[in-house]
């Protein structure tokens, strides 16, 4: 018998002896009343939707931005589903992933809440956990401030850091002159105080050619007019003068030409550049009484004459490039249109052209570069052309009006017939009593700008040649040679070489504004072009002589002499001190520039060495030293001896450290850069600026950081709130490089990048970035996201 019949049956009885009894005391059976309305109903126990208090542990002392997770509390005293939702956090059921959305939780679940701690000193951050109506906060402080803290500055020696499959320092891209190997600046201007300075240089430091700018226009100064084609040269005579130089460069046997062919293995990515006249067709002369064609048709669009010269003379002068040609000196890599192009032909001319036709002419020249044929074979396929070279990319001024009308519009009109763009580079830091300095996140917001345009409108990002970088020392002009004046340049060129080496799968070629000699720019007898690599020696004090010795600008070339092998990683806690680090066998070299304008203190730490053997440390510092650039070589026996460094005001430190065996790369950081779904959003207060970051590759481990492009007057805060996914994110106050404003005396308006770090669990492979800020104006100007995938959990110094 089972169970519910004996429990049945025992009802049964239950019910018949109430009846009996009733009966027997006199019960009214006329009653008709219902037995079942007489026994006693059953009760449900009843609702209980308020949880036992529930807390979490404060903790204290926290590291600046990192994550923090609670401890593990299990829910009880409640019988019933109930509602659980935060604010200022995530929270995980069971176990299970960390979650923004609300849920639903029942008794006996476990909760477990994590939050990020803030970017400051002293801070406390909260999140507020709500079950059913009970509230529960989670809160962490951060430490506090110590009198001094150091900057944690890491290195990964076993993982390779690779940017879109570049994975190697790549000397010929950013260790070059702005000079060709055979220019008479090297073999017969003045005396030289070396008897072979070419080889003592480009040997010595390992150097390599970079741009030439007077080749073309002196071949073209002898070019006759064609007979048939009135503002065209003459092809015939292009190719008799062609063939007699690209003779005499291979044939001669004098030393000079001997040394020209030594070197030229360094100039295999030769750029050539037109300035402005007489490529322009204005009627200038070519110097042979002719001048270029002013034709203006579909069938032959204006620069299609200047473009056929350019054409022909890197098909006809060099050699053919086909693997046969023994005659003739490298055949140059790149095309610049025309340098700088708008100062004189639109800013500041008498009869200036439209922006419009100087960017179709761009289109012209690069066709008829390609369209030159010898034999009816297309002989320039292998040269890329690129303009327009602009002079100051200052995309941010009227409003960005410039930028949508020089630059977004050269992208609209050109860009598709363009291989590369090609930019200049330069801070002022001293310019009309103003210290406009573009190193640091204004830099890195002019990429970024160009190339989240490109990859929005082009469908890619074309590639960037810097054919100029530097400094522009505008109050020390006029003056004859300054150590001082050097130092600018210097300080200008390691930083911003530093963000080039940030995207060297973008960049072609970065050259320093170093020519050798440029005596086609002195001034005067005692006033000296500004910038160059040589002078005599008596322009320093107390000097006497007239042979050429270096100026401080070497300093660069012996600094980075050594420099060579595989990107790993590396990782700064402060983003004013700009890193890289490469491993060549059983070489490392640890490359430190400092933004700060004061000297600072950085503890440092080399990771994945295993049990390598340190065999010896070399440490240049390149600093200021009351005016005068300075470079130390200083030579340490032991890795304790670097943990902590001593960083120079606005210096670059490389250490060379050399150990017994190879250093052995068993890890990978592939770094990817997406761009979000719009750019140049305007900012209105308290509204929301929406983007989408699509099809990111999530991976195991790995890191992001979000870019944000801003251009604000100043005064304006540069601190938005921004979630990813619906997490907020925390935006630290500082950013890479000086105070824009300074003072009042730096740059007219704040255009920079904010870098804002996301930890992996945020990351999705669509992500959704909401950007607001509390006051009007300006512009988010660029959105991007770097991701970085590990193949193992990397260390970092905040955490």
């Amino acid at each position: 018998m089972t169970q519910n019949l004996i429990n049945t049956l025992s009802l049964s009885a239950l019910v018949m002896l109430t009846s009996s009894i009733l009966i027997g005391c006199g019960g009214n059976d006329s009653s008709n009343s219902d037995l079942s309305e007489q026994i006693p109903p059953i009760i449900s126990e009843p609702v209980d939707d308020t949880a036992d208090q529930l807390s979490f542990a404060r903790q204290e002392d926290i590291p600046l931005g990192v994550l923090i997770t609670s401890e593990t509390v299990t829910v009880s005293g409640i019988n019933t589903t109930v509602d659980i939702s935060i604010l200022g956090g995530e929270f995980s059921i069971n176990g299970e992933n960390f979650q923004l959305a609300e849920a639903s939780i029942n008794n006996g679940d476990t909760i477990t809440v994590q939050l990020m701690s803030s970017d400051t000193f002293d801070t406390e951050s909260s999140a507020t956990l709500t079950i059913g109506q009970q509230q529960v906060i989670f809160s962490v402080k951060t430490l506090e401030a110590l009198s001094q803290v150091n900057t944690k500055l890491s290195f990964n020696l076993d993982t390779a850091h690779l940017i879109n499959g570049v994975d190697s320092f790549e000397r010929d891209k950013f260790i070059t002159l702005h000079a060709s190997h055979t220019e008479n600046d090297w073999y017969s201007v003045g005396v030289n105080e070396s008897d072979d300075l070419i080889t003592e240089f480009v040997e010595g430091y390992d150097v390599y050619f970079g741009r030439d700018t007077g080749g073309m226009r002196y071949q073209l100064s002898l070019m006759p007019e064609s007979a048939s084609k009135n503002g065209f040269i003459n092809p015939e005579m292009a190719s008799n003068n062609g063939g007699n130089a690209r003779w005499s460069y291979t044939s001669n046997t004098d030393d000079i030409a001997i040394t020209k062919r030594k070197h030229e293995h360094r100039n295999q990515k030769m750029v050539v550049a037109a300035q402005q006249h007489p490529y322009w067709p204005d009627g200038k002369d070519t110097g042979q009484g002719w001048s270029f064609s002013q034709t203006d048709t579909q069938d032959e669009p204006l620069g299609t004459a200047t473009g056929d010269y350019m054409g022909q003379f890197v098909a006809k002068f060099f050699n053919k490039n086909d693997g046969v040609d023994i005659y003739g000196q490298p055949k140059p890599r790149y095309i610049e249109i025309m340098n700088e192009p708008l100062y004189e032909l639109v800013d500041y001319s008498e009869t200036p052209a439209t922006l419009n036709q100087v960017f179709e002419f761009h289109n012209a020249v690069a066709q008829a570069i390609k369209a030159v044929k010898i034999d009816n074979i297309a002989v320039n396929d292998d040269v890329l052309i690129g303009g327009y070279t602009v002079a100051f990319p200052d995309f941010e001024k009227d409003n960005f009006e410039r930028w949508e009308t020089r630059d977004k519009a050269f992208i609209d009109i050109a860009g598709n017939n363009m291989d590369f763009i090609s930019l200049h580079f330069y801070d002022f830091p001293a310019f009309q009593d103003r210290t406009e300095i573009r190193a640091g996140s204004n830099i890195e917001a002019s990429f970024d700008m160009l190339e989240h345009y490109m990859q929005l409108t082009l469908n890619e990002v074309k590639p960037f040649l810097v054919s100029e970088y530097g400094a522009q020392t505008h109050s020390l002009f006029n003056q004859p040679w300054l150590p001082y004046r050097d130092w600018f340049h210097l300080k200008a060129i390691n930083s911003q070489l530093m963000s080039f080496l940030e995207r060297p799968d973008q960049i072609e070629m970065a050259i320093p504004f170093i020519p050798v000699k440029a005596e086609w720019g002195r001034i005067s007898d005692t006033v000296p072009y500004y910038t160059r690599l040589m002078r005599q020696k008596f322009e320093k004090v107390g000097d006497t002589g007239d042979e050429y010795v270096y100026t401080d600008m070497v300093k660069f070339y012996q600094m980075w002499s050594e420099v060579n092998g595989k990107r790993v990683d590396s990782f700064s806690t402060d983003l004013d001190f700009q890193l890289n680090a490469y491993v060549n066998d059983n070489q490392v070299f640890l490359i430190i520039n400092s933004l700060e304008t004061e000297s600072s203190t950085v503890d440092l730490s080399l990771l994945g060495l295993g049990d390598n053997t340190l065999t010896s440390i070399l440490i240049k510092q390149l600093n200021l030293d009351d005016t005068n650039p300075t470079l130390t070589e200083t030579v340490v026996s032991e890795l304790a001896d670097i943990e902590t460094l001593t960083v120079g005001a606005e210096a670059t430190v490389i250490i060379k450290l050399t150990f017994e065996d190879k250093i052995e790369i068993k890890h990978n950081q592939t770094e990817v850069k997406y761009y979000a779904d719009s750019y140049k959003q305007n900012i209105n207060a308290n509204q929301n600026i929406e983007f989408n970051i699509n099809d990111v590759q999530v991976n195991e481990y790995g890191e992001a950081v979000i870019r944000l492009g801003l251009g604000r007057e100043h005064g304006k805060t540069l601190i938005p709130e921004i979630s990813i996914n619906g997490q907020p994110m925390t935006v630290s106050e500082d950013y890479r490089g000086y105070d824009q404003y300074f003072d009042g005396a730096g740059r007219l308006q704040f255009f920079g990048v904010i870098e804002i770090p996301v930890a992996n669990e945020f990351i999705k492979s669509n992500n959704h970035v909401v950007v607001s800020f509390t006051d009007d104006g300006g512009f988010v100007t660029s959105l991007a996201m770097q991701y970085f995938a590990h193949t193992k959990q990397l260390a970092r110094n905040s955490q």
